[in-house]
C-alpha cells in the first residue's frame, strides 16, 4: 500500500485488526525485515510496517533527515490511516525514531518497544565514521554499507550462510539517497536520555544477548530509565534480533502484550 505522507509517497504494510502495532525498521533495511512479525501478530492486531522515507519503496529527500522528521512521518501516516494510538516497536535507528515520536506525540502512543537501540548520541568518532560512510556511499553506492556492516548484523555464533546472505541482500537493496540521509541524521541526533523521564507509557526493551553493534548493557540502561519497564535479552541473537531469532522475539513481545492487557483489566 502507498499513502501521501508530508508530501512524499510512503509504502507500508497494513494487515489485521485490533490495537495497532507499528513496526519501525532499522538502518539500512525496509519493512520486509518485519515479515515474521507481521505474520505472527496480524491475527490479533492491526499491524503497520512502513518503509521510512528514502528506504524500500518510499520516496526520499536529499540531505540529512533527522530522527524527528522520521517521527513526524510516522505520526502523519497514523493520522492519515485514522489509526488509534499505537504500540510502537522500533529497532536500532527505528528505536531512535521511536523515542523522538514518544516525546513529540505522546497522545498517539499506547506503548513502546525498544529493540537493539540506545538513548545516547554518537560519540564524536562514531559520528564522524557515519559521515565518512555517507561520503563513500555517494561515490561507491550502498555496497560500502554492506562491506562495513554486513557481517555485524547476526551473532558471531550464527553460521547460517543463507541467513547471512539474505541480510546482505536486503542491505544492498537500500537506495543511496536514503542511506546518506539516515547516516547524516544519526550522526547529528541529540541525546534522547534527558527526555525519557517525560515518556509516560508502558515500555519493553529487547536486545540480542550477543549484539556487537549496540551492547546489551545499553538495553539495561534504557530499562532503568522507564519506571516499570521490562527487559528481555534474547539468547543466541545479535543486532538483528527479530530477524535472527523471530520465534523467541515474538514470544517475548506476545507475553508483554498479554501482560499489558491483563494489567488494564
Amino acid at each position: 500500500m502507498r499513502s501521501s505522507v508530508n508530501g512524499l509517497q510512503v509504502a507500508y504494510t497494513d494487515e489485521g485488526k485490533g490495537i495497532p502495532l507499528l513496526f519501525v525498521h532499522g538502518f539500512p533495511f525496509a519493512r520486509g525485515i518485519w515479515s515474521r512479525q507481521v505474520a505472527a501478530f496480524k491475527a490479533n492486531h492491526r499491524v503497520l510496517a512502513p518503509d521510512l522515507r528514502g528506504f524500500g519503496e518510499s520516496q526520499g529527500t536529499p540531505g540529512k533527515v533527522t530522527m524527528r522528521t522520521y517521527a513526524d512521518d510516522l505520526f502523519a501516516l497514523l493520522q492519515g490511516l485514522h489509526a488509534p494510538p499505537a504500540i510502537l516497536v522500533g529497532h536500532s535507528m527505528g528505536g531512535y525514531i521511536a523515542m523522538a515520536f514518544a516525546n513529540a506525540y505522546p497522545e498517539a502512543l499506547r506503548g513502546l518497544v525498544l529493540v537493539g537501540t540506545k538513548a545516547g548520541p554518537d560519540v564524536p568518532e562514531v559520528a564522524e565514521a557515519r559521515r565518512e560512510l555517507a561520503r563513500k556511499v555517494q561515490t561507491e553506492g550502498t555496497s560500502a554499507v554492506v562491506s562495513v556492516m554486513g557481517s555485524k548484523m547476526l551473532s558471531t555464533q550464527n553460521h547460517d550462510a543463507d541467513l547471512a546472505k539474505s541480510v546482505k541482500v536486503m542491505m544492498g537493496l537500500a537506495k543511496p539517497e536514503g542511506v546518506i540521509s539516515a547516516l547524516l541524521g544519526m550522526a547529528d541526533r541529540p541525546d534522547a536520555g534527558p527526555g525519557l523521564k517525560d515518556i509516560e507509557t508502558r515500555t519493553l526493551v529487547i536486545a540480542g544477548a550477543m549484539d556487537d553493534v549496540i551492547p546489551p548493557s545499553e538495553a539495561g540502561a534504557l530499562m532503568m530509565a522507564f519506571p516499570g519497564a521490562q527487559l528481555r535479552l534474547i539468547p543466541n541473537a545479535g543486532h538483528l534480533v527479530a530477524y535472527e531469532q523471530p520465534d523467541a522475539f515474538n514470544e517475548a513481545l506476545r507475553a508483554w502484550l498479554a501482560w499489558g492487557e491483563d494489567s488494564n483489566n
